[in-house]
C-alpha cells in the first residue's frame, strides 16, 4: 500500500511540474497534440507502473498469507502429532499397568495355591458341612434315645401287666368253667385269644373237668397248662 501511494504521489508531482514548466516557458510550448499524447504516455506509464506494484503487493501478500497458513497447518500437524503420542504412551502405560496387575494376581493365586491354603469359600462350606453332620449326628441320637424310652416304657408296661397277672393268679385261684373273659386274661399266658378259646370250647363240651383237658383247646400248649394249673380250680 506505501508502494502505491508513493508511485500515486510521484505521479502528481510529474503532472504539477510538466503545467509548471508549460506556464513560465511560452516559448518551448510543444503543440498541443504533443501534450496530450506526452500526458496519456505518462498516465499509462504511472497506470502500468501501479498495476505492477499492486500485482506484486498482492502476489507478496499471498505469498505471505499462504506461508503464514502452511506454518499454522504445520502447527496444527504437530499439536494433532504430539496429541496421538501423548495419547498412545497413556495407552500403553495403562496396558502394561493392567497386565502387571494380572501378573501379581495370578502369581498371588499360584502361591496361595503351593500353600495349600483353603479359599474363604472353602472355608465357609467345610463350616457348613460340620454343622450339618453335627445337626444329623444330634438328630440321629435324639432319635435313638426317644425310641429307646418308647421301649422302655412299653416293656416296663407289659412287665407291669405280667406281675398283675402273676399277683392275682398267686393271690385266688380262677374257676376255669365260671370265669368270664376278663378274669380269665389274669392268667398268666394267657391272652385274648386263648380266652376266646376257652369260652368257645366250654360252650361246645361243657364243664371242664381237670387241667389236662385244657391241652384240648387250639393254642393252650402244655407249658401254659403248667403255668396255670396251681391257681385253677374246676
Amino acid at each position: 500500500m506505501k508502494s502505491l501511494k508513493s508511485l500515486l504521489t510521484l505521479t502528481s508531482l510529474a503532472l504539477a511540474v510538466s503545467g509548471s514548466v508549460l506556464a513560465t516557458n511560452t516559448s518551448v510550448l510543444p503543440t498541443k497534440e504533443s501534450v496530450v499524447t506526452n500526458s496519456k504516455s505518462m498516465v499509462e506509464s504511472t497506470k502500468a507502473d501501479v498495476k505492477n506494484a499492486a500485482n506484486d503487493k498482492l502476489k507478496s501478500m499471498t505469498d505471505s498469507a499462504s506461508s503464514t497458513k502452511s506454518s499454522a497447518l504445520d502447527k496444527v500437524n504437530a499439536a494433532k502429532e504430539k496429541a496421538t503420542s501423548a495419547k498412545d504412551a497413556m495407552k500403553d502405560k495403562a496396558t502394561s499397568a493392567k497386565d502387571a496387575v494380572k501378573e501379581k494376581a495370578s502369581a498371588l493365586k499360584e502361591k496361595a495355591t503351593e500353600n495349600n491354603q483353603p479359599s474363604m469359600k472353602d472355608k465357609a462350606t467345610e463350616k457348613l458341612n460340620s454343622v450339618k453332620d453335627n445337626a444329623k449326628e444330634k438328630a440321629s441320637d435324639a432319635k435313638t434315645k426317644a425310641a429307646d424310652k418308647v421301649k422302655e416304657v412299653k416293656d416296663k408296661a407289659t412287665s407291669t401287666k405280667e406281675s398283675a397277672k402273676d399277683k392275682v393268679a398267686s393271690s385266688a385261684k380262677v374257676n376255669i368253667n365260671k370265669a368270664d373273659a376278663e378274669t380269665l386274661q389274669k392268667l398268666s399266658g394267657i391272652g385274648e385269644k386263648k380266652v376266646q378259646a376257652i369260652i368257645d370250647y366250654r360252650n361246645k363240651v361243657g364243664k371242664i373237668k381237670s387241667a389236662a383237658e385244657l391241652s384240648n383247646i387250639d393254642g393252650i400248649g402244655e407249658a401254659t397248662i403248667e403255668k396255670i394249673t396251681p391257681f385253677l380250680s374246676f
